[in-house]
């Protein structure tokens, strides 16, 4: 395991224990080097409101950059979020199924 690898499972497991001021400190520098799976991270964190203020704008914010890097689960995210529409982001079913296309394309599988 490389030392990315490392500080992304850290993260997840951090994450998994709600130790979120352990998550951010690692995460920060990563989404700083925008590293896709951090930008997806933190968007989710966004997106749920866990340890960060809950912010739906920012949320899709770092997971279109996510997304556009190659990340999967990002796609998969985005693809949820307009699926229900969420505050400031209108229900918009077209969107909704070309992020999870685009999610299965990257080797997700429908995870909801």
């Amino acid at each position: 395991m490389d030392k990315l690898e490392k500080q992304l499972s850290e993260t997840f497991d951090a994450l998994l224990y709600e130790d979120y001021a352990k998550a951010l400190s690692i995460l920060t520098p990563l989404v700083e080097r925008n590293v896709p799976d951090a930008l997806s991270m933190l968007g989710i964190m966004h997106q749920l409101g866990r340890g960060v203020p809950k912010d739906i704008l920012k949320a899709v914010t770092l997971l279109k950059k996510a997304y556009e890097k190659g990340d999967g689960v990002a796609a998969h995210n985005l693809g949820a979020i307009y699926a229900i529409g969420e505050e400031e982001i209108i229900k918009d079913l077209q969107k909704s199924s070309m992020y999870y296309r685009k999610a299965e394309q990257l080797g997700v599988k429908n995870i909801t």
